[in-house]
């Protein structure tokens, strides 16, 4: 039969993994409570339940009993009737008023004289057994193992009901959360679907609108209902009305789509929609991300017009520009004759007739030599102009040791009458260049920077060159004059002269290595500050591998 337990206050067992794979309990021992007020009654009783392997504790008195039930809880307690002071009886009345303890096994222990009124009376107090002296130790082990077995497993079953309640309160708590998550999601889409002001809808697969945020109304000026009993194929304009069904057609095999197309408002007339589409093909309904771009499309309009326009005047200009390149070619080229003629018979005034003319005349003879020769330097610096903005640049590998050879060879006499000093930095980065155009960019460099110093200067010129990212850059660096920062901008213009009388030119030379510069696809600049001298910089692109 099943006895009512007391409450247990054991500690908490540990898990461990059974060989069947379910969660096994290392159960830890029970308590057992043996009382008696003669020692050789407990040791007797101690000898036999010792062998069940639990704990056993022991008390002299009902006093000493009731302090441990205070304490521990018990699988079975072992109760003397007779004790002096406090007897069986009311030790187990006031066993069972305690809550705690109320349903704990009571095993009364009496001598075979008892008197049956005493046996009822045990019973009426909560006694499960009786068992009279002399005692029988395999009964008394029996019985008490019975109680002991019962109590662990009334014990194993409440710990697994505690843990079972456990994993269905922390599962309810795993549910609960998720619904609450789901619920602030659900008000986080709900205030962005309402609040968005971009078009959001849903739509079904025959393109009838389902759900729609107020923003629709706001573009279009259709109420929520209008828009729900009409079609997009009823909106869009009968342009475009093509290309939106073939978007149809994909989204109803599942792809997701962009379409930019007009449609009609309430007023009749029409505004520019770009949507994103994605179709949910287990429930046939579409995903409408809409956005206004009337404006946009408006702004392109005016941008392509604008860029028409602006294609038609470089166009024009152009051709004026190759116009004037082949007149401005054809002039310096046609000039030449004539100038040299006048430069000729100059000359012979001042060399052949010069006993015959008196001062002024000499004077005025040497003028005319020394316009002409500027002039056939001006002219020769146009047509070198011209034939590098007219002539196709075929890039090389080129090796700059050799360009600034023939450049020193060339220019060999000024470097000597100055007694320039030339330092290049080697080794030089090769570059990929037109060979006769990069020649003529660092001549004009070089001569600049031996003609712009201070008459009482040596001019100094320094050349090196630096790896950047897919360019080599070359310096060419002088001791000369200087330029302003503010004229810095004006010296690679055409015709600019910042020194007219100090200085000879004619003010093309900087011109012509900009556009060398330019044409071999490259990019010319300087660093400058006035009497500290100048660094010129060219950047052309380095050797393909």
């Amino acid at each position: 039969m099943n006895y009512p337990m007391s409450q247990p206050r054991l500690p908490v067992p540990s898990m461990s993994k059974a060989t069947n794979g379910h969660a096994a309990f290392d159960l830890p021992k029970v308590n057992i409570l043996i009382v008696d007020d003669r020692d050789d009654k407990l040791l007797a009783l101690e000898a036999v339940i010792s062998t069940l392997n639990e704990n056993i504790v022991k008390a002299r008195s009902g006093k000493e009993a009731l302090r441990h039930l205070l304490q521990t809880d018990f699988a079975v307690i072992l109760l003397d009737v007779a004790m002096p002071g406090m007897d069986g009886f009311e030790t187990a009345a006031l066993i069972r008023k305690r809550p705690q303890s109320e349903l704990t096994p009571i095993i009364f222990v009496t001598s075979l004289n008892a008197a049956e009124n005493q046996i009822v009376e045990g019973y009426s107090l909560g006694a499960v057994d009786y068992i009279l002296s002399p005692i029988i130790p395999d009964v008394l082990k029996t019985k008490v193992s019975v109680f002991v077995e019962l109590y662990k497993k009334t014990d194993q079953i409440k710990r697994q009901a505690e843990r079972i309640r456990q994993i269905e309160q922390a599962e309810h708590k795993r549910q609960l959360a998720e619904a609450v998550d789901r619920l602030e999601m659900e008000t986080q889409r709900n205030r962005f679907f309402t609040l968005s002001i971009d078009l959001l809808g849903i739509a079904d697969f025959t393109g009838h609108f389902l759900q729609l945020n107020p923003t629709w109304e706001k573009i279009l000026g259709f109420t929520e209902a209008e828009l729900k009993s009409k079609s997009g194929f009823d909106l869009v304009h009968p342009e475009d009305h093509g290309a939106m069904c073939e978007q149809m057609k994909a989204l109803q095999k599942g792809s997701t789509v962009y379409f930019e197309g007009r449609y009609c408002c309430k007023s009749g007339s029409y505004r520019w929609l770009a949507w994103t589409a994605a179709p949910f093909l287990s429930e046939k309904l579409i995903y409408i991300f809409a956005r206004d771009i009337t404006d946009k499309k408006a702004t392109e309009g005016e941008i392509k017009s604008l860029n028409s326009q602006l294609t038609k005047r470089v166009n024009e200009l152009s051709e004026i520009n190759g116009e004037l390149e082949s007149f401005n070619y054809s002039i310096s080229h046609d000039l030449r004759a004539p100038l040299r003629a006048m430069q000729g018979f100059a000359h012979m005034l001042v060399q052949e007739y010069a006993d015959v003319l008196d001062d002024t005349g000499k004077q005025f003879a040497q003028r005319i030599v020394n316009s002409s020769m500027y002039m056939d330097t001006l002219l020769h610096d146009l047509l070198d102009y011209s034939r590098l903005t007219r002539s196709q640049l075929e890039p090389a590998h080129i090796t700059l040791e050799g360009v600034l050879s023939e450049i020193v060879a060339q220019h060999r006499k000024d470097i000597n009458d100055r007694s320039a000093e030339l330092q290049i930095a080697r080794p030089l980065l090769p570059v990929y260049a037109h060979l006769p155009t990069l020649r003529q960019v660092l001549s004009n460099l070089i001569t600049n920077s031996m003609k712009f110093v201070d008459s009482q200067k040596i001019p100094s010129i320094k050349v090196w060159t630096e790896k950047r990212e897919g360019s080599v850059r070359i310096w060419v660096e002088d001791n000369g004059i200087g330029i302003a920062k503010e004229h810095q901008d004006r010296v690679f213009g055409l015709f600019e002269r910042l020194h007219t009388r100090e200085y000879p030119g004619t003010g093309v030379g900087l011109a012509l290595v900009r556009k060398g510069v330019e044409r071999m696809g490259g990019c010319v600049g300087l660093e400058s500050e006035k009497g500290k001298g100048s660094r010129f910089w060219v950047e052309l692109s380095e050797c393909p591998n």
